[in-house]
């Protein structure tokens, strides 16, 4: 009897030691895993789905606890269920997370380490995210999927197939003209050999939103000089060919490693706010001088991106590496005007804090409902006439905005407000701090306040980075968001 008890002992041990080796979980063996978020780390997201969806703060907090879960449940599924796993997203309507499962069941283990199962519902679909995703990968290869293809597919969860999006500007800009039938030919074929998992749709190009030294005390979008390092949400300005300016937004600070470029700080923002400048005047902030004018860029959607090195050792000095704490965005909101951001209030009057970053997001990982923040320096010289105008419209005003993501696809798509002058700016998960991606631009070429309806459309930071690092790969050298306290 003794000896039946010992092994019985050693067997709940056994499965203890296994569950807490995150071995496949089997039932009711998954610990649970929630994350509690500190209500003032998130204040901008909760008041958007305030305003938005009627709900209360405290409802709130928990669909944003439940977006940080999220995360969490999608790599457990991932790891352990990946067979009958198809996906997620975010119901904010319901205020419920949406699990795509081949087999429901297969499911519930999981489920029911989340806090509230009732926040929980699935799904059942035909395909895995394992199948969609290998369908994908063998359309991409058929296609010669990357960046200067006419032809990119990505995976839809929430549909439960592949979607190969054609960009017909890619196509337009082709030379030859049989390359680029060769290329629909081939995607036609790659298509039509998925048995029906695959779709094919045109992809909208995003319109691009791109355009004396003032110190107001603090940081602020337009004026930071001498106010800690470079982070994502300042303007950047650049002098077109013409003699004229045009303003941009900082997205988030890089650093290459090894090779050819070991150990270098870059300033990430939009490639398309390099065209029609090749005059070789430096990049300035507040009427300084920062950047070189270019660096690595491209200039067609998601490939969208233009790293750009210090202008020389001071600027790298005074705006990177002589400060602690490089892995930030510049969170700002302002009270007055007709776009008071009603969605981030500022309270009595104009502040700005940080966010720090401490983590970059693959696309995979960004579900449809997540609610997302965005920081630009769009304006117009009516409200900010000390400032370039960067063809904003009066009445739309810098700083920060939150909204969800609607949809991704090669891109990121929100309904966040943005014009002209936000591009390149950073977009950010306040519940998990993570870089996601950089305003390439808009569907509706929208002047002024923000109104109902906006879409604009983000590049994913891990196109951007994993398209860098490939295109120095020669010299050695891999481009990253920094995300190390000091860089």
């Amino acid at each position: 009897m003794r000896r039946a008890r010992r092994l019985g002992a050693l067997a709940v041990s056994v499965l203890a030691a296994a569950t807490a080796l995150g071995s496949p979980a089997s039932a009711d063996t998954v610990q649970s895993f929630h994350t509690s978020l500190d209500p003032a780390s998130v204040r901008e997201s909760m008041r958007y789905l305030v305003e938005n969806y009627g709900v209360s703060e405290q409802e709130a907090l928990r669909r944003l606890e439940l977006q940080t879960d999220s995360r969490k449940l999608d790599e457990l599924l991932r790891r352990d269920r990946g067979a009958e796993y198809g996906g997620m997203w975010l119901d904010q309507d319901k205020g419920q997370l949406v699990v795509a499962m081949t087999k429901p069941s297969a499911a519930e283990p999981y489920l029911k380490a989340m806090p509230a199962r009732s926040a929980v519902r699935t799904q059942q679909v035909q395909h895995s995210l394992q199948q969609l995703t290998a369908a994908k990968d063998r359309v991409a290869a058929k296609v010669g999927a990357g960046p200067e293809a006419v032809y990119l597919p990505s995976v839809s969860e929430s549909e439960n197939r592949v979607v190969l999006w054609e960009r017909g500007w890619v196509a337009q800009e082709k030379a030859a003209v049989r390359a680029a039938a060769a290329e629909t030919n081939a995607a036609h074929q790659a298509a039509a050999a998925e048995s029906g998992m695959v779709v094919s749709r045109v992809l909208k190009n995003p319109n691009a939103l791109s355009t004396a030294n003032v110190d107001l005390g603090f940081c602020h979008p337009l004026y930071c000089t001498n106010y800690g390092p470079m982070r994502g949400g300042l303007r950047l300005d650049m002098k077109r060919d013409n003699g004229t300016w045009g303003g941009c937004t900082s997205g988030f600070n890089l650093r290459s490693t090894g090779g050819g470029f070991p150990g270098k700080g870059w300033v990430l923002t939009a490639g398309h706010c390099m065209r029609t400048k090749t005059n070789n005047t430096p990049t300035q902030h507040n009427g300084n001088d920062v950047l070189q004018q270019h660096g690595i860029e491209k200039s067609s959607y998601p490939y969208d991106y233009a790293a750009l090195p210090y202008v020389n050792d001071a600027a790298s000095t005074q705006w990177l590496e002589g400060q602690t704490g490089r892995n930030r965005v510049l969170k700002y909101c302002r009270n007055g005007g007709m776009d008071s951001n009603g969605d981030t209030p500022c309270g009595a009057q104009a502040t700005s804090v940080d966010e720090y970053i401490t983590s970059a997001r693959k696309l995979a990982d960004i579900k449809a409902g997540y609610v997302v923040c965005a920081s630009g320096t769009a304006s117009s010289a009516v409200n900010y006439p000390d400032s370039v105008d960067s063809g904003a419209g009066a009445g739309y005003l810098v700083g920060t905005r939150c909204g969800r993501v609607l949809s991704t696809d090669v891109g990121i798509n929100t309904d966040l407000c943005a014009r002209p002058g936000d591009s390149g700016g950073p977009l950010f998960s306040q519940a998990d701090h993570a870089a996601l991606g950089i305003l390439v631009g808009n569907q509706q070429s929208r002047s002024g306040p923000c109104q109902a309806g906006e879409l604009n459309n983000y590049a994913p930071i891990e196109t951007i980075t994993t398209d860098l690092s490939e295109r120095i790969a020669s010299q050695g050298s891999t481009f990253a968001v920094i995300t190390t306290p000091n860089g």
